[in-house]
């Protein structure tokens, strides 16, 4: 459906999540995917694949794991055109979201996700020296886009995709993975005309068919600098329709989207705030992803967007409707109860791609230490007001100079429990119940903006704050 407002609630769906489990029964996967889209929902992005795809392509390669997907393209029906018809027909605004390097597993023997033309070419890739040490990073394997070949094969899968489907949109995903130029930061914007062209050849293809053009990129303009991303370029010559702001693979409840602002212009040009499955060092919760929306419209954003969603959703009990309801408009995702927290250091956060980390922090004997908060004007007043640490020892709380409570009989792993932790998956997300402290917070001491709380390390011995949460009643 065409879809003229600025404002949008955005869900990203992986594909993966959808192929690997195909029954024999067709339409009724894909009535079960429409039915748990949230009604709130304006927008589904729809992947076609990562390295291999999920659709008859002649230019790559499909997923040979999934079994039932590639029987039903032998007898020639496409699941995922069919999906695409189901969403358009329900009335969403439909994408495909293209994974400019996607580098899950690029190891596996059975080359699963491995691109054609990094089998034909594996030297271009952006750091072939990188492979051959020992617990190499994934994004060595990225396909190199300096490479006129790695250019031409990705744009002959747009060509394939834009005549295959007439979709409302297509979106360049650079997040995932994101690395595309060989070199060092320096280089890699040197080279930014290569990254440019393709974005150009994109817009040439879509624009002919009337399909919007988006992009993922970083939540800051020093992020996209480090990809080589020179997207106030994009948006003066008028090839791009839609800016989405993303972290990695994790959340940031506040992202500096004035800056990306001023780089897009003409300001018609609409900017998402698009967050994954996690949270500080925790899987989200319904409270949590209210919390970041809130705090993400209140930074400036045009609508919400999840990404890898449902796929985390397999975690939970619950269906999709209601971890997502009320984040598709400001006035209603502030509804409390929300849950805060403070920013990591983890694999799932990229040094200078993403914002930094403020976690773990050490606190000596004896010492204190302030963090600072930063809460959204819709998230208060507030009636009741919790904080919660993960961290051995004993520490007391002062939440902007004002003493808060611990309450030692109420320790546990989170304020609002919402999944199980026992798949293996998961387990680092999981913390022993005597390393937790809850404190009960005066909600009066706080303010819009940032807040200070100070933990003082009342025992023996030196401790590691790794994770904070502030629950709003």
């Amino acid at each position: 459906m065409p879809f003229s407002s600025k404002h949008r609630f955005l869900l990203d769906n992986d594909g993966n999540n959808f192929f690997a489990h195909l029954t024999d029964d067709l339409a009724g996967d894909i009535k079960e995917l429409v039915d748990e889209c949230p009604s709130e929902v304006t927008t589904v992005l729809f992947c076609p694949g990562a390295g291999t795809y999920y659709y008859p392509t002649r230019i790559g390669a499909t997923d040979l794991r999934k079994e039932r997907l590639n029987a039903h393209l032998a007898q020639g029906t496409d699941p995922m055109g069919q999906a695409l018809q189901a969403l358009r027909a329900a009335g969403k605004e439909t994408f495909l979201t293209f994974r400019m390097n996607d580098v899950h597993n690029p190891t596996d023997k059975d080359m699963w996700n491995t691109p054609v033309i990094r089998r034909e070419h594996p030297e271009m890739i952006v750091d072939p020296e990188g492979t051959h040490e020992d617990d190499a990073d994934w994004m060595c394997w990225c396909l190199d886009y300096s490479r006129q070949e790695i250019r031409d094969h990705i744009i002959a899968l747009f060509e394939e995709l834009a005549a295959r489907y007439p979709v409302d949109g297509f979106q360049l995903d650079w997040l995932r993975f994101p690395r595309h130029l060989p070199g060092d930061p320096e280089t890699v914007w040197s080279l930014r005309e290569h990254l440019t062209a393709v974005v150009r050849e994109a817009h040439r293809i879509f624009s002919a068919r009337g399909v919007r053009l988006a992009v993922r990129v970083p939540t800051s303009m020093a992020g996209c600098r480090h990809l080589g991303l020179d997207i106030g370029e994009w948006a003066r010559r008028g090839w791009v329709d839609m800016v989405t702001a993303c972290p990695f693979l994790t959340t940031d409840f506040t992202m500096p989207l004035d800056a990306i602002r001023k780089e897009i212009q003409p300001a018609s040009i609409p900017i998402y705030a698009g967050f994954d499955f996690a949270h500080g060092w925790q899987i989200h919760s319904p409270e949590s992803m209210r919390a970041a929306a809130t705090s993400l419209y209140a930074c400036g954003a045009d609508g919400i967007y999840l990404f890898n969603y449902p796929c985390w959703i397999q975690f939970t009990s619950a269906r999709s409707e209601a971890t997502a309801a009320g984040l598709g408009h400001p006035e209603t995702a502030c509804r409390k109860p929300l849950l805060f927290s403070l920013p990591i250091t983890h694999h799932i956060r990229k040094p200078v791609i993403d914002e930094p980390g403020v976690l773990p922090v050490e606190v000596a004997r004896g010492a204190t230490v302030s963090l600072d908060l930063s809460l959204p004007d819709r998230s208060l007043p507030a009636g009741r007001a919790m904080a919660h640490i993960v961290g051995p020892g004993d520490f007391a709380l002062e939440v902007n100079d004002r003493q808060a409570l611990e309450l030692p009989t109420r320790r546990q792993p989170e304020i609002f429990p919402w999944i199980s932790t026992s798949d293996s998956w998961l387990k680092e997300f999981s913390f022993e119940t005597d390393d937790c402290r809850v404190y009960r917070v005066d909600p009066s001491t706080l303010r819009s903006g940032l807040n200070t709380l100070s933990f003082t390390n009342q025992g023996s011995e030196t401790s590691t704050i790794r994770r904070l949460n502030l629950g709003l009643m």
